[in-house]
């Protein structure tokens, strides 16, 4: 994950620990292939185990690899698609935000997205918030059923969480928002 990544400006500490030989076999090879140091990759791996995997466990999530959800979400006609993912975005994202962050606001919703998309694997997803306004953008190969999920997944987090209509736009690999 990207958002763990920069360690310049935070504030860090010095701790010792042993692992497994092979682990650390595993990790140095990890961090030459991304062409990063051993440090940044573990800060990586922590970053990305207290942000998010620790809350998931807590709530109950599971991984599902994007071939399955494919193959699930093309085994439905397209009104099942759209009530699951309403169903869906309408609460769990939501009671996961206050799970996670006690409180519901646009900026909350967007890390949600964010952390969403990144760690789930769904798709890439870039966000950018201008005058109060979030845009994002997301690129999927999960086909024009995965659009048509994630733009009503989306859609009932955005209004059950903030009231409000958000502007989106789908392609069969691509979705863009507004809110």
């Amino acid at each position: 994950m990207q958002a763990f990544a920069s360690m310049s400006s935070k504030k860090t500490s010095t701790i010792t620990f042993r692992i497994d030989e092979k682990y650390e076999k595993a990790l140095r090879k990890e961090s030459e292939n991304k062409k990063i140091s051993l440090n940044v990759l573990a800060n990586q791996i922590f970053g990305e185990y207290t942000e998010f995997q620790q809350s998931m466990k807590k709530f109950g999530t599971i991984h599902m690899s994007k071939n399955a959800l494919s193959l699930i979400l093309e085994s439905l006609d397209e009104n099942k698609v759209i009530e699951l993912a309403t169903q869906i975005g309408s609460k769990e994202p939501k009671d996961f935000i206050l799970f996670k962050w006690k409180q519901v606001d646009s900026e909350k919703i967007a890390k949600f997205i964010q952390m969403y998309f990144e760690y789930c694997g769904y798709g890439e997803c870039e966000i950018e918030n201008e005058e109060q306004v979030n845009s994002l953008s997301v690129h999927h190969d999960l086909g024009k059923k995965g659009s048509v999920f994630l733009q009503y997944f989306l859609k009932a987090l955005v209004q059950s969480t903030l009231e409000i209509e958000p502007e989106i736009v789908i392609t069969e690999n691509s979705i863009s928002m507004k809110f």
